[in-house]
C-alpha cells in the first residue's frame, strides 16, 4: 500500500495595523480623487473654452498683434477683458482691434478661429476693467461663460485661468492657436482697505502668469463659474543674465475680483 503525502506550503502574511489599513485606505481614496477631479477639470473645460478669445489689433493686413485674452459675458457678443489692453493699444490702432473667436471645434484640439472686430464699450481703468462688443457674432461658436461670486471666495480654493499666452509669437513658430489652461489655488485675498467694509480688490493665485493672460478668466474648478479676471503677474530681474532687461516670472499671479466687474455688466 502506498501513500501519498501531500505537502502545503502556508505563507503567513502579518496582519495590517490599524495605522497601515488607514494609510492604504487613504491613499486609495486620494487617487480615486485626483482621478475625478482632474476628470471635472477636462469637463469644465471643454464647456467653457469656446467662450475665451484672444484680442489684438492689425496694424497692417498681414500682420496681427496680440495683447491679451478675454472672454464672452452675454448672448449678444460682448467681452470681458483688462482695461489695460485697450489702453495700451495706439489710438490710430483702436479701429482695427479685433478678437480672435473659435468658428469650429475639432478633435485633438485642432480647433479653428477667426478675427473678428470688436468696440469698446465702456472701461473702469481704476479697476482694469474694459468691457468690448463683437460687431458680429453670429456663425461663431462663442456662448458667455457663468459669472459666480468673489465675495464668497476662499483661499485654498481650487481655480484654473485659461487664456492664449504669447499667441502671436506661439503661431509664428508653427504651434498654431494655442489656448493655454493653468491650475491652481487660490493664495491670499485683498481689500482695498484694512477693514471688512472694503470691497475686495484682488484674489492672488500661485501660478506663472505669462504675456497675454491679462483679460483670462479665473475660474472656480468646483462651480466652473468666474470669479476673477487676470490682470498682473509678478516679476523679477533675471539672476541668470543680470546685465539685460530680462524678467524672470514669479509663482504668482493677481487677478481683479468679479464682483467689481458686475456695474459695469449691470449698466
Amino acid at each position: 500500500m502506498r501513500i501519498r503525502t501531500t505537502w502545503k506550503l502556508v505563507t503567513r502574511v502579518p496582519a495590517q495595523s490599524q495605522s497601515e489599513r488607514q494609510s492604504c485606505v487613504f491613499s486609495q481614496f486620494h487617487r480615486n480623487l485626483s482621478d475625478f477631479t482632474m476628470a471635472k477639470l477636462s469637463k469644465n473645460i471643454n464647456e467653457i473654452k469656446s467662450g475665451v478669445v484672444a484680442i489684438g489689433f492689425t496694424p497692417s493686413p498681414a500682420q496681427v498683434t496680440i495683447v491679451g485674452s478675454g472672454f464672452c459675458v452675454s448672448g449678444d457678443g460682448k467681452i470681458l477683458t483688462a482695461a489695460h489692453i485697450w489702453n495700451q493699444v495706439p489710438n490710430d490702432q483702436r479701429p482695427n482691434m479685433k478678437a480672435f473667436v473659435m468658428v469650429e471645434e475639432a478633435m485633438d484640439y485642432l480647433d479653428r478661429y477667426k478675427w473678428i472686430p470688436v468696440e469698446l464699450v465702456k472701461k473702469d481703468d481704476q479697476s482694469d476693467i474694459a468691457l468690448l462688443r463683437l460687431t458680429e457674432y453670429e456663425g461663431t461658436l462663442l456662448k458667455p461663460l457663468k459669472i459666480g461670486d468673489s465675495d464668497s471666495v476662499e483661499v485654498g480654493q481650487e481655480v484654473y485661468f485659461i487664456g492664449f499666452p504669447y499667441a502671436a509669437q506661439l503661431m509664428n513658430d508653427g504651434f498654431g492657436v494655442t489656448l493655454v489652461v493653468n491650475k491652481s489655488i487660490v493664495s491670499t485675498l485683498k481689500r482695498e482697505g484694512n477693514t471688512a467694509e472694503h470691497k475686495r480688490s484682488w484674489i492672488f493665485v500661485d501660478t506663472i502668469s505669462n504675456p497675454g493672460n491679462s483679460g483670462c478668466p479665473l475660474i472656480d474648478v468646483e462651480t466652473n463659474r468666474v470669479i476673477g479676471l487676470n490682470t498682473i503677474s509678478f516679476r523679477m530681474k533675471s539672476k541668470v543674465t543680470p546685465n539685460l532687461d530680462i524678467r524672470e516670472p514669479m509663482h504668482i499671479a493677481g487677478a481683479k475680483p468679479i464682483n467689481l466687474a458686475k456695474e459695469l455688466l449691470d449698466g
